[in-house]
């Protein structure tokens, strides 16, 4: 069973890692973060509904709430998240975004009495280190204003990011444990999460704004965040949030090499330890 828990957060990091290195694509296409999101939601929501009434598992219940809630805080995350990968490089915003999980598995441990082993502290350690390491990537190279100002609203952003995550990965585990199924999770998030990126869209331009040329983004971008979270939710009913949201959210390591190998992104003995610590953080959380 242990296997089968750590195979399934294994397969949910991949996927996350690629819509990270999807979510930076759109980036770089100069697709604003409100509008991507809108581009991956027209599918996710509906991918979701359709799963769920195939196979007859949309239960409405305090799993699927949990899910409600778990929709308003991802969404927030993964804006902050876009904005964030605007002006920094995936291989660094992502591995500070997914450490999240640090805060995930902290309230875990303090609020639903998940044991903090040895090996558990070392490998938060080495995961704290390895975002640290990475975050200094972000600072300017040069004493230029405008470039100091763009650094700290970036991480202000990403820091914002990374908390709703970490609470985003506490409440999934609450919804894994309410007894309830995890498509009735994924359709809670999918209902809060569809309204929420219109209304911010809206707000944002006073109309609805679909960036056509990128729907392919938004389809992959879909894709990969609805088997990142349906293996996670898997994962969950059968291990602990301390070591299986942390290895989910490792998911910065494939984003991280993908960006440097795909958009030719600086790398520095930094970046090399900081993923070196990642990947060390892995092994030790899945023994």
């Amino acid at each position: 069973m242990q296997n089968s828990y750590i195979l399934a957060a294994l397969c949910s990091m991949c996927f996350y890692g690629f819509s990270d290195v999807i979510f930076k694509l759109s980036a770089r296409n100069g697709i604003a973060s409100h509008q991507f999101i809108i581009l991956q939601t027209i599918f996710f929501l509906p991918s979701a509904l359709s799963f769920g009434l195939i196979t007859n598992t949309i239960h409405i219940g305090v799993p699927f709430y949990y899910g409600m809630c778990a929709g308003v805080t991802l969404y927030f995350a993964l804006l902050y998240f876009a904005i964030s990968l605007s002006t920094g490089d995936v291989s660094v915003v992502a591995p500070v975004f997914r450490s999240s999980f640090v805060l995930s598995s902290a309230l875990a441990i303090l609020f639903l009495d998940e044991h903090a082993t040895f090996i558990k502290i070392a490998a938060f350690a080495l995961s704290v280190i390895a975002a640290f390491l990475l975050l200094g990537q972000l600072k300017p190279n040069s004493n230029n204003k405008t470039h100091t100002l763009s650094t700290k609203k970036t991480t202000r952003n990403l820091i914002i990011a990374t908390v709703f995550m970490g609470i985003t990965g506490f409440i999934y585990k609450l919804g894994a444990i309410a007894g309830g199924n995890t498509i009735s999770i994924v359709n809670g998030q999918a209902v809060v999460f569809f309204p929420l990126a219109f209304i911010a869209c809206y707000i944002k331009e006073k109309k609805i704004v679909f960036v056509w040329k990128y729907l392919y983004l938004g389809f992959g971008a879909a894709l990969c965040l609805f088997g990142g979270l349906f293996l996670l939710l898997e994962a969950l009913k059968f291990g602990p949030a301390s070591t299986i949201v942390p290895i989910s959210q490792m998911s910065f390591v494939v984003s991280a090499i993908t960006g440097i190998f795909l958009f030719q992104e600086k790398f520095s003995w930094k970046k090399a330890l900081g993923l070196g610590c990642a990947i060390g953080a892995i092994i030790l959380l899945s023994q």
